[in-house]
C-alpha cells in the first residue's frame, strides 16, 4: 500500500474520534445524491484548482478519473477554476478603488497609437462604471438592467 495522503496523517495523529469523523463526512458528502460522485469529484477539483492547493488538484484529479471524468472534463473544469480565480483576483483588487475621489466612475489613460483619434474623444469615452459583475453579463448576452 502506498503512502498515505497528509490530510489522512494529520486526522489520525489528532484522533481515531476525529479520524473517522472526518471520514465519514467525506463519504457521506460524496455519495451520490442530486449530483454523481462523478460530478462531486470535478467540483472538488475545481475548488482545489481555485484555492491553489497543488496536491489537493492532483488528488481529486486521480478520484475524478477514477470515478469516471475525462481527461477533457478535468482539464474544462480547472479552467473554469482558473477563471473563478482571476475573477476573485480583480474583485479583490477592486476594493483599492473605493477611496477613489469618484465613487461612481474610474478614468484611466488608454494608450493609443492613433493621436488623432485619441484626442477627439470626450471624457465620458475614458469611464468606465463601476460594475464588477458586468463581465460575466457580456459573456451570456445578458442586458446589466436585467
Amino acid at each position: 500500500m502506498g503512502e498515505k495522503n497528509r490530510l489522512n496523517r494529520f486526522t489520525e495523529v489528532l484522533g481515531e474520534d476525529v479520524d473517522t469523523a472526518f471520514k465519514r463526512l467525506a463519504s457521506e458528502i460524496l455519495k451520490d445524491g442530486a449530483l454523481t460522485l462523478k460530478e462531486k469529484s470535478i467540483i472538488g477539483l475545481a475548488c482545489a484548482v481555485a484555492v491553489k492547493c497543488d496536491s489537493c488538484a492532483r488528488a481529486h484529479k486521480k478520484q475524478a478519473l477514477k470515478a469516471g471524468a475525462s481527461e477533457r472534463e478535468i482539464m474544462e473544469a480547472a479552467a473554469v477554476a482558473g477563471l473563478v480565480r482571476m475573477g476573485s483576483g480583480f474583485n479583490t483588487a477592486y476594493a483599492l478603488l473605493d477611496d477613489q475621489k469618484h465613487s461612481r466612475e474610474i478614468q484611466f489613460n488608454a494608450k493609443n497609437h492613433d493621436e488623432n483619434k485619441e484626442n477627439n474623444r470626450s471624457k465620458e469615452d475614458k469611464t468606465i462604471p463601476r460594475k464588477p459583475d458586468g463581465y460575466l453579463n457580456s459573456i451570456y448576452g445578458k442586458n446589466d438592467q436585467e
